[in-house]
Order: C-alpha cells, then sequence, then structure tokens
C-alpha cells in the first residue's frame, strides 16, 4: 500500500494535492505541520468526498524528528511544537473520523495513553500509529528492537521506526525490524531516509512493511530518499510480479515457504547474478528472491542476515576471507582455500562454503585435461585462492603470479607452489593462464592484466570475468593464438552449485547460461 504525504505550504494547495493523490494511492498523511493555515476538517472532507476508500493519516510532527528533503521551510501558522495545540489538534482528527494519528514515542507513554483512551471513548474508529524518528543515524538492530518494545507497550494498531542511513548495511537493520515485528504480530512501517536508505524502501513492502510513504513530485517529498508515487508503484508492480503469494513467511523459512537470498559485495551494481538466481528459482518452483547488496561491513552485514532470516548469500569481491570470522561453521573445502563465496542460514546458524573451485574446474576439464598441467594463477585474492586448491585437487600443479609481490609470496607459500611477478609472467612456461583478478570487468573493460605479448606461450587462457563475456585479456590472448575460455560457465557453473546447496535440488544450469549470455549479447556496443 503506498502513502502519499500532503506537505503543501498553504491549506488551498494541499487540497490540490489531495484531489491528485486520491486517485493515485490508497492512504495519505495530513502533515499539519507543514501545511500553512491548515483547516483539517476542511481537508479530510475533501479526501473523503474524492474518495470513499482513502484512509486518512493525520501527523503534527516534532520539529526534531520532521525530517525533509532538501532545504527545510518555514510554514506561516502551521501547528507548532507546543504538546497541548498537538494534542488538541490530533484529538480534532479523531472525531472527524481520520483513520490514524501518528504521536512520536518522545512525547511519552502519558500522551499516548490519553489518545488512546479518546479514541476509545470516540468508537475505536481511529488507529493509533506510535512513531519514533532519528534524524541522525540507524542504531544498532538490538538498539532498535528495544525501541520497538517501547512503542509496541501501548498495543498501538502501527509502529513507526525511521531512521538515517549513514551506510548501505543500515537497510538489513531496519529491514530486520520488520521480520521482529511480525514474530510478534505487530503492523509496522520501519525504513531508512536518506540516499543510502532507498534500498530499505524498495524492498521493505515485500519484506512485509504494512505500508510505503512516496510523493507527488521530488519537490513534495516529506523525507530524504523518499521515491516519487510514480517509482514507487513500479516498484510495487515488479515485486508483485517476482512473488504472487502472501509474505507472511518468508522471514522464518520453514518447508516450502518462500526463501530469500542475497548477495553482498562492493561493487555489486554490475551483477548479473540477480537475474541468473531469480531466474532459476522460478523454474525449480521455488517461491523466493535473490537480490544484489553493496555493503562496507560485512559483519553487520551477516548480523542482518541472522535477524533477517535470509536463507542464503554469495559473497563477493572483496569480502570473501574478511566474512569467514564472522560465521559459526565453514566447511572443509572453503576452510583449505581460505576463502568462503557461499553462506548458507540454517535457523540462524550460518555456514561458509566455497563453489568457486568447483565452478572452475567444471569448466576447465570441459576444455581440457588438468592433471599434470602446469596453471599460471594470475591474483592473490579468494578466487585464485579456490581456483589454485581446485587444480591442486584434480592432481595439476599451480603457479602464482601476482602484482604485489608480498601478498602474492603468502599464497604461494600457503600452497608450497612457485610465485613469479606479474612482470615475469611472460618468461614462465604452463598449460594455461587464468585471470581471478577484477581487471578488464565491466565498466573497465579496456584494461587487461597481462601484456598481450607475454601471451603467446599460453596453449589456453581463462578469464574468470563474465562481464563482458570476451575480456581484452581474451581478445588480445585469442589474436596471439591461444584458445580461450570465458567466464560464462564458471559463473554459471559456481551458482548452480551455490543453488543446489541452499535448495537441495538441481538447478537448470542451461537456463542460466541462457538469460545471462542473452544478458551480455544485448549490452554489447
Amino acid at each position: 500500500m503506498i502513502c502519499i504525504p500532503i506537505t503543501s505550504g498553504t491549506n488551498k494547495e494541499a487540497l490540490r494535492a489531495i484531489e491528485k493523490s486520491c486517485r493515485l494511492a490508497d492512504f495519505i498523511e495530513l502533515r499539519m505541520d507543514l501545511i500553512g493555515r491548515g483547516n483539517l476538517a476542511q481537508l479530510i472532507s475533501a479526501a473523503r468526498d474524492r474518495s470513499a476508500s482513502i484512509k486518512i493519516i493525520v501527523t503534527c510532527r516534532k520539529k526534531e524528528e520532521a525530517a525533509r528533503a532538501g532545504k527545510a521551510r518555514r510554514v506561516k501558522n502551521a501547528v507548532g511544537n507546543s504538546i497541548d495545540r498537538k494534542i488538541a489538534l490530533l484529538k480534532e482528527a479523531i472525531e472527524l473520523g481520520a483513520d490514524f494519528i501518528d504521536i512520536e514515542l518522545a512525547e511519552g507513554q502519558a500522551v499516548i495513553k490519553t489518545l488512546k483512551s479518546f479514541c476509545a471513548k470516540h468508537g475505536g474508529q481511529t488507529g493509533i500509529i506510535v512513531s519514533y524518528h532519528n534524524l541522525k543515524e540507524t542504531p544498532e538492530l538490538d538498539k532498535l528492537e528495544e525501541i520497538f518494545n517501547q512503542c509496541a507497550k501501548a498495543k498501538p494498531a502501527i509502529v513507526k521506526i525511521v531512521t538515517m542511513a549513514q551506510k548501505v548495511e543500515d537497510n538489513m537493520k531496519t529491514m530486520g525490524l520488520i521480520s521482529y515485528a511480525r514474530k510478534r504480530s505487530q503492523k509496522i512501517i520501519s525504513l531508512c531516509m536518506g540516499d543510502k536508505g532507498v534500498i530499505s524502501r524498495a524492498v521493505a513492502p515485500s519484506m512485509g512493511n504494512y505500508l510505503s510513504f512516496a510523493a507527488l513530485d521530488l519537490k513534495e517529498q516529506s523525507a530524504p530518499g523518499q521515491f516519487t508515487v510514480g517509482e514507487m508503484r513500479q516498484i510495487n508492480a515488479l515485486l508483485q510480479r517476482q512473488r504472487t503469494a502472501p509474505l507472511e513467511q518468508v522471514l522464518c523459512p520453514s518447508g516450502d515457504s518462500p526463501q530469500n537470498y542475497v548477495l553482498l559485495g562492493n561493487p555489486v551494481r554490475q551483477s548479473l547474478s540477480p537475474l541468473m538466481h531469480n531466474e532459476a528459482l522460478k523454474k525449480m518452483g521455488i517461491e523466493g528472491s535473490y537480490n544484489a547488496f553493496c555493503v562496507d561491513d560485512p559483519g553487520e552485514a551477516l548480523q542482518s542476515m541472522r535477524a533477517m532470516n535470509i536463507r542464503g548469500a554469495s559473497v563477493t569481491i572483496p569480502f570473501k576471507v574478511a566474512v569467514m570470522k564472522y560465521l559459526d561453521d565453514i566447511d572443509a573445502d572453503a576452510l583449505e582455500i581460505g576463502a568462503v563465496n557461499t553462506i548458507i542460514n540454517n535457523h540462524g546458524r550460518l555456514r561458509g562454503c566455497n563453489t568457486d573451485w568447483l565452478g572452475l574446474i567444471l569448466t576447465l576439464k570441459k576444455a581440457m585435461t588438468v592433471e599434470n598441467k602446469t596453471f599460471v594463477i594470475v591474483g592473490a585474492g579468494g578466487t585464485a585462492r579456490a581456483a589454485a586448491y581446485g587444480i591442486m585437487k584434480e592432481g595439476g600443479l599451480p603457479v602464482i603470479a601476482n602484482r604485489t609481490v608480498e601478498k602474492g609470496k603468502v599464497l604461494a607459500d600457503k600452497l608450497n607452489c612457485p610465485f613469479y611477478s606479474l612482470s615475469e609472467i611472460g618468461k614462465i612456461k604452463a598449460d594455461c593462464l587464468i585471470n581471478t583478478t577484477s581487471v578488464g570487468m565491466y565498466p573497465h573493460q579496456d584494461k587487461s592484466p597481462v601484456k598481450i605479448r607475454a601471451l603467446a606461450g599460453y596453449p589456453y587462457v581463462m578469464d574468470v570475468i563474465y562481464n563482458p563475456l570476451k575480456t581484452k585479456l581474451l581478445a588480445d590472448a585469442e589474436k596471439q593464438g591461444c584458445k580461450i575460455l570465458s567466464g560464462l560457465d564458471m559463473f554459471v557453473n559456481q551458482g548452480a552449485e551455490q543453488l543446489r546447496l541452499w535448495t537441495g535440488k538441481e538447478p537448470p544450469r542451461a537456463l542460466m547460461k541462457k538469460v545471462i549470455l542473452a544478458r551480455l549479447i544485448q549490452s554489447e556496443p
């Protein structure tokens, strides 16, 4: 459901906004702290005349909790910060038959109790929203749960908690609060404000948020980061196409209930994992969704993953090693590799696995024999570790080549294999070169980690990058007469193995490859 805040500077302008909003939304919120000379009776009457179904929220926000998108404006003769004037206004809203009134937790339990009692005396038709707004930051999830409990103490119709996102991970905290509220059968509106909070505004409706706030246009935003009503309707339509059944069980998955999965990395904008995984889940008959999150702190992200009961996560650059210290269990392969690209959430216990090595080996073995062959691995990160592990497991010999000598030597010493500086790569005799770095990845597809003249001695060259389909490294290798292996098959195979671990079912690999290939071809200049 969508609620349009009415924030017009005058009563006349507010009436015009109400006329438009009643055609577009399920709710309107009369922001009496922003409407100059606002005539509440006239405004409510106009809304009722325009639509018999529209729900009306009456709000008079405290100055300390009233966020505005852009420069704050002074409103002449709007209801001020006087608690007596506010209570009188909200009582008038109850008498006029408003569907909801909003009162801040900060006004105290006594004020909340007074308004609740007044509602009961007038037939109990008006519901109370107890709200909390933090315009500076998003507290930790345990603190948000304490705030929720304080709001819920009065047994309101809805608890509303809105915070300012200082980092992307803050979205996961507020969405985790939705799960906490729904387990307690409490309706909630929980989201983040600000540019870094738009993820919560987009995803929260599918997580069970009671309603979404959206502005008539950008000039009428009641909080920073708020979508317009047109944008919000498009988002809701997209989510509805992805999932058609109710979401009550999404946050406490069991049996055949919907399953949510995420990609954690930085950056993730270029990733096609959501496209591939969502198509696969649909084909497998599994109700669920897969979304990408660009995060800065993997520890906070995993804490939120537990709180939100997200069934599984993919981990990408640069967190494949960093996430390990936050996990409860790590399987033998991932432990030996020293990197995790897959997390399974079993009722709050997080287990780390690695499917990168298997995806790479399955791809290599289709093209060549691995046993007794030498492979130069460019890079020393989590994917390089996985590649070396898989090659050794199949009886091949890895050689590490890295631009940063110290980091490369650490990995080579751990594997007990040779190390070369990247500048010496042309001197190495090997059967295959594998790039495991991000050099050459979209949108920097004009770059290569290896100079073209150094490729002539390699019968095979593989790049783990799948976007673009043919990286500069592969194009250069082809010119030198090498057989080339794109990262597409590895990407599909590692993703398929993730789905198999999460769901226990065999994924549709051919379909997964088809949808990614189609997107990559479509994106080619």
